[in-house]
């Protein structure tokens, strides 16, 4: 058996590269930049009013008591004022309008008193400037906006909308191919006997997937032979990724390994001191990489957080990091044994906002009611001591992965 540790290096040291492809603005959500995205204009094209009033020059603007200011036009947003302005005279501005050349001083519409279409008093503090978006304020034609190697966020798609871009070039969706395995298993809806099971796991790697960034397809369930078996993966040509569940630890039924071994699979390891999950498998097939996990449902999840994760952000390039922060213990625990172990657990915060962590007694792999219930995973190091209730422990919170996890 291999540590966690060393698992997660072997996973990320495999790497296959995606390729890159153009895709819509409006559809790039969530996906991952391959290229640094530049502005192509000026942002504002113009300087620009910041309030309504009149625009005019700040040398008049200080005279205006005893040199009135006459209103000969209207700039308003998305229709400027376009003849040349004289001296002594001002324009009625809305707020976003452009400000014609010259001008560099803004009087508040509350702020003058007028008379006779001109303007003949203000009691506004008058600094030249003020009210005024400078043209390129926000950002200049060629700034760098977005980097390359960035998931795109809602935020990311208004500045890159607001630079003028419509498309952008982002990573391709690692393609990843799903095998449920085991002649007990049956589809969602179907009848069930007292022998067979309800096959929970590909939903739940689907889901998993598609929150990580991934393109699913689920190949179904393949039934304990090795033909079956062959079948299944040989439809998953073409993928980056294969993820089977279940029939790879070391019973009579088990002939996930050996059947993928038959086709050509090279093994990069096999079985991890963790709990639960120890029997999961990794490896590559031609140019497709391979991980095989356990077929309790939580013994997938579990796997899939711990080392699908970092695979998946290893493809896109980005973050391959778990986000491990630190919780209070609820109850006291037992010394663990030679395997690290992730244990579910409730979360809550504490006044000052630390958070605790409340491990569930039952933490079978079987056990997938726990699991939904659960908001974090405990994380207790191989032969670690009995911990006491209040104690620190590190943990992984699923919402710091994914609000949908």
């Amino acid at each position: 058996m291999i540590t966690v540790k060393e698992a997660q290096k072997k996973i990320i040291s495999n790497k296959i590269f995606l390729n890159n492809e153009t895709i819509k603005l409006n559809n790039s959500l969530g996906r991952v930049t391959c290229d640094n995205i530049k502005s192509k204009l000026n942002h504002p094209s113009n300087n620009l009013s910041s309030m309504d009033g009149y625009a005019l020059r700040y040398n008049d603007a200080i005279l205006i008591k005893t040199a009135p200011v006459t209103i000969v036009g209207e700039s308003s947003a998305g229709n400027p004022f376009r003849r040349s302005i004289k001296k002594q005279e001002c324009i009625r501005i809305s707020t976003g309008a452009v400000i014609p050349e010259g001008l560099n001083c803004i009087l508040l519409k509350e702020k003058v008193t007028k008379n006779d279409g001109k303007i003949i008093s203000t009691n506004q503090n008058i600094k030249k400037g003020d009210y005024i978006r400078k043209k390129g304020l926000n950002f200049k034609k060629n700034d760098l906006l977005i980097k390359k190697n960035n998931i795109i966020t809602s935020r990311d798609i208004g500045i890159i909308a607001s630079a003028n871009h419509s498309n952008i070039k982002v990573y391709k969706k690692p393609v990843i191919s799903v095998i449920s395995t085991g002649n007990e298993l049956r589809n969602p809806g179907k009848k069930i006997s007292d022998y067979e099971i309800v096959s929970s796991n590909s939903l739940i790697l689907e889901a998993i997937i598609i929150s990580l960034g991934g393109k699913f397809i689920n190949l179904g369930i393949a039934k304990d032979n090795k033909n079956s078996l062959k079948q299944k993966i040989l439809k998953s040509k073409g993928s980056d990724i294969l993820l089977t569940s279940g029939g790879i630890s070391i019973g009579d039924h088990d002939l996930v390994q050996s059947t993928l071994l038959e086709l050509g699979m090279k093994i990069i390891f096999w079985k991890i001191a963790m709990r639960p999950g120890k029997p999961l498998m990794f490896g590559k097939l031609n140019n497709m990489l391979v991980l095989c996990f356990p077929g309790n449902p939580v013994s997938t999840f579990v796997g899939s957080i711990i080392f699908l994760l970092p695979l998946i952000n290893n493809l896109l390039n980005i973050n391959t990091k778990l986000p491990i922060t630190e919780a209070i213990l609820a109850k006291d625990l037992k010394k663990n044994d030679e395997r690290e172990e992730y244990m579910r657990a409730k979360l809550s915060y504490a006044k000052n906002n630390e958070i605790i962590a409340d491990p569930y007694i039952k933490q079978d792999s079987s056990m997938s009611y726990y699991l939904a219930k659960s908001e974090g995973l405990i994380i207790r190091k191989p032969y670690d001591k009995a911990l006491t209730a209040g104690k620190k422990v590190p943990i992984i919170p699923f919402s710091r992965i994914s609000n949908t996890l």
